[in-house]
């Protein structure tokens, strides 16, 4: 058998990995291609070094870009499937490979959770053979299927992430003696009620609070407004999970770093300005505590600090995980399986239909 793997963003690489190990071993052969953006062919050569990756597109961040990008790519991959043996293709709501498979009568399933982005959201749903998606999202048609979990749980795991003290060792930190803040740019702690010098007065009060800091920064131009006792980590990070994992608690203003804070168990404080659905879930289970302005943070991080909700986020996650939540990668593979076997029996135990 084989599956094609569209890679459009370097967190895509993370959900598939996995996916894409055991469907090497078990089942036929995986070639995967990539829309280039950011270092995804340097993290796709490290992390799936026996596939064969092609490169195909790239990138851009203006509308004219995008738009002329779009049309080479969608010629580009068109003759590169035309000639390729392939049963069925699969991306992250992939609005190129989609439409090209099903042009070349091959099935096609995509996966999808950010249903903030309508666009794009329902573009690839109308393509996809068979469209995947987390059980919260409010949204039923004939070719959808949900499954109770989140893409998160692709990597994070158990069946495949084990938490590794020795990450902590060059940064000379202790678990749970330190908190993660990730500031993402151009959502940034200043995207809603902050402002732009918010960043570094939270991390005073952090401070003065005796807690060691992590800080993870998207914009390295910002790297000379922190002062030395500051850990600021340098990409790229070889164990970034297991950081998050034995931190304190975790301020994010990117919501995949916030939702991955809490599926291995840390509280998060996400201070993006998105109302996401996907979020719900964990800030109705008091791991996730959404945050739009200075006073409301600190009053979550007394909260967090004196009411160990560390523990409790912990005990939370591990029981929702055994009894509640799939194993993300399982449901990958089951889809791929289901497609090219024809055999609806693979994915009975999700939600077939919405």
């Amino acid at each position: 058998m084989r599956v094609i793997v569209d890679i459009a963003h370097p967190a895509h690489v993370n959900f598939y990995k996995n996916a894409i190990d055991i469907f090497n071993k078990k089942y036929g052969e995986v070639s995967i291609v990539v829309n280039r953006r950011g270092s995804v062919v340097e993290i796709l050569k490290k992390e799936c070094p026996n596939n064969d990756i092609v490169s195909i597109g790239t990138h851009h961040h203006s509308l004219l870009g995008k738009i002329s990008g779009f049309v080479k790519r969608d010629i580009q991959l068109m003759s590169y499937l035309h000639k390729k043996e392939f049963d069925l293709t699969t991306g992250v709501a992939d609005v190129y490979i989609a439409p090209i498979s099903r042009i070349l009568g091959k099935p096609s399933v995509l996966f999808y959770d950010d249903f903030e982005y309508k666009l794009c959201f329902y573009l690839a749903q109308l393509t996809a053979t068979r469209y995947v998606i987390p059980s919260c999202i409010p949204v039923a048609k004939k070719n959808i299927l949900k499954y109770d979990g989140f893409k998160e749980l692709a990597y994070l795991h158990p069946n495949y992430f084990k938490p590794d003290k020795k990450a902590l060792e060059q940064y000379g930190l202790t678990p749970y003696n330190y908190v993660f803040v990730r500031e993402v740019s151009g959502i940034s702690l200043n995207y809603k009620n902050f402002q732009h010098e918010d960043l570094s007065r939270i991390i005073q009060h952090l401070k003065e609070l005796g807690l060691k800091l992590v800080l993870s920064l998207e914009d390295r131009t910002q790297v000379g407004k922190y002062s030395d006792d500051v850990i600021l980590l340098k990409e790229p990070i070889n164990d970034i999970h297991s950081l998050l994992y034995f931190a304190s608690f975790t301020i994010s203003s990117g919501d995949s770093m916030a939702r991955e804070s809490c599926l291995v168990g840390t509280p998060s404080i996400y201070t993006g300005g998105r109302d996401m659905i996907i979020n719900k879930e964990l800030i109705k289970r008091s791991c996730m505590f959404k945050v739009d302005d200075k006073q409301h943070l600190k009053e979550v991080v007394k909260n967090i600090i004196e009411k160990d909700i560390k523990k409790e986020t912990e005990e939370t996650i591990k029981h929702a995980i055994k009894y509640e939540w799939v194993d993300t990668t399982e449901v990958i593979i089951n889809n791929l399986l289901s497609l090219i076997y024809k055999d609806d029996s693979l994915i009975e135990k999700y939600q077939i239909n919405g």
